[in-house]
C-alpha cells in the first residue's frame, strides 16, 4: 500500500466501502471486515498505521474480533437514514491531524453519496481526488493463497449450484428452488447470496413466487461472498419439457461462446478478444446482451472488465468472471452461463467441473 501511494504521490488514503456485494470489497481486503449493512471508512497514512471507522459500537467491537486493523473506532448513531456526520467528522479530523498535501479517497466517484463526497472534500485541506484505480489494480493481482481462498469458495458455489439440477421443474416457484440453493450456500458458511433462477430474458430478477412454466429454457445463478470473504459466481443452462426451437438456439449459441472462451483463454490475451468470441456466437442468432461479458473478481468487483473493445491484458494474477448473458431481439428468451478463470504464468485454469452444455429435465 505504501508503495502504491508513493507512486501516486498520496500523504492518505481514505478507503470507504459498504456491507453490499460489489460495495463490500475495499473495507475487507484493505481491513478484513465489512459491516452487515452500514458504511466504514479506513485512514491509512502512508508510512504509518491504519485506522477504521464504524458507526455502531457492534460493526467496532467485530472488527477488532475479525479484521487486520488495531485501532478501531465508532462515531454516530449508526441508523441507516442518519446522515453520518459524526462519522465523517472523526474521520476529516483524522486526516486532517496527518497535515496532508494530497489525499486518495477509495470509492470517492464510485461508492460515495454526494453528501459524503462533499463532506469529505469541504473539510479536508488538500487536494482531495478519487483513488479507486489504484486500489483496484492492487486488489487485481492475486497470490497463490488467495487463488486458493477463490477456489474454495468457487466449490461451495457450485455445490449449491447442484441443487438446481434436483428441484427444477415446472410448477415449482423460483423462491422454492433458491431456497435449496441457498441452504447448501449458507450451511456451507457462505455470509451472503445472490441466487438466480429465470425463464424469461434475463436473469438479474430476485426469485419470486410465480410457478415455473415448464417448456423454457432457465438460467440458474449462485453468486455468493464464502467466509473466507471471496465473491464468486456460477451460472448455467437448464431446460424444462420442450423449450422453443428460439430458446434453444440461444442457449446453444450461449454455450458455444463458453467452450470457445474456455479453449481459447490465454496469458497476454487482450480482453476485447473474449468480447469478441463472446459477441460473434451472440450475432449468429441474433442475439442483444442483457450484461457485459465478464469482470474481474476475487473481494469484490476487480478489474478488468470484459468488454467487446477492451484493450486490458489478462496478466498473470488475475482472476476472471466470464458470464455471456444473450436474450433475443423480442426479449422473450435469454441464456446465460458463467464461470471463474484463474491466469497464470503460462496457461488460464477455468474452475468449473462441470460442462457448460444445457440440462435437460423433464
Amino acid at each position: 500500500m505504501d508503495h502504491a501511494m508513493e507512486s501516486c504521490n498520496y500523504d492518505v488514503t481514505i478507503i470507504y466501502g459498504k456491507g453490499i456485494i460489489t460495495q463490500y470489497g475495499y473495507l475487507n481486503y484493505f481491513g478484513g471486515y465489512f459491516p452487515v449493512l452500514r458504511p466504514g471508512f479506513i485512514v491509512y497514512p502512508r508510512g504509518g498505521k491504519p485506522t477504521a471507522f464504524y458507526n455502531t459500537r457492534a460493526d467496532a467491537f467485530l472488527a477488532k474480533q475479525t479484521g487486520t486493523i488495531e485501532d478501531v473506532r465508532f462515531a454516530g448513531t449508526g441508523d441507516v437514514l442518519d446522515s453520518e456526520e459524526a462519522l465523517l467528522a472523526d474521520v476529516a479530523s483524522l486526516v486532517g491531524s496527518y497535515h496532508p498535501s494530497r489525499v486518495g479517497v477509495v470509492g470517492l466517484k464510485s461508492l460515495m453519496t454526494g453528501f459524503q463526497q462533499a463532506y469529505l472534500t469541504a473539510r479536508i485541506d488538500a487536494v482531495v481526488e478519487d483513488a479507486s484505480g489504484m486500489a483496484n489494480r492492487i486488489k487485481a493481482y492475486k497470490t497463490n493463497e488467495e487463488k486458493a481462498g477463490i477456489a474454495a469458495a468457487f466449490d461451495l458455489a457450485e455445490r449449491s449450484f447442484q441443487t438446481f439440477k434436483e428441484h427444477l421443474r415446472a410448477g415449482a416457484t423460483p423462491a422454492e428452488v433458491a431456497a435449496e440453493a441457498e441452504r447448501v450456500a449458507r450451511a456451507g458458511g457462505a455470509i451472503d447470496t445472490l441466487v438466480f433462477v429465470e425463464e424469461g430474458p434475463y436473469f438479474l430478477r430476485k426469485p419470486t413466487l410465480t410457478p415455473l412454466s415448464g417448456n423454457r429454457l432457465v438460467t440458474a445463478y449462485v453468486e455468493l461472498i464464502d467466509a473466507n470473504g471471496y465473491w464468486i459466481e456460477k451460472a448455467g443452462l437448464f431446460s424444462l419439457g420442450r423449450p422453443s426451437d428460439k430458446a434453444l438456439q440461444i442457449g446453444d449459441a450461449c454455450v458455444q461462446a463458453m467452450e470457445e472462451v474456455k479453449r481459447s483463454i490465454r496469458p497476454g490475451m487482450r480482453v476485447g478478444e473474449i468480447g469478441q468470441i463472446i459477441r460473434r456466437h451472440g450475432d449468429s442468432v441474433q442475439a442483444v446482451t442483457g450484461i457485459w461479458h465478464g469482470h474481474g473478481i476475487g473481494v469484490d468487483h476487480d478489474i478488468p472488465v470484459i468488454s467487446d473493445d477492451g484493450e486490458e491484458i489478462l496478466e498473470p494474477g488475475m482472476v476472471i468472471s466470464i458470464h455471456p448473458n444473450f436474450a433475443d431481439a423480442d426479449e422473450e428468451v435469454g441464456a446465460s452461463i458463467a464461470d471463474v478463470f484463474i491466469v497464470g504464468d503460462e496457461d488460464v485454469q477455468g474452475l468449473s467441473k462441470l460442462p457448460y452444455d444445457i440440462v435437460h429435465l423433464q
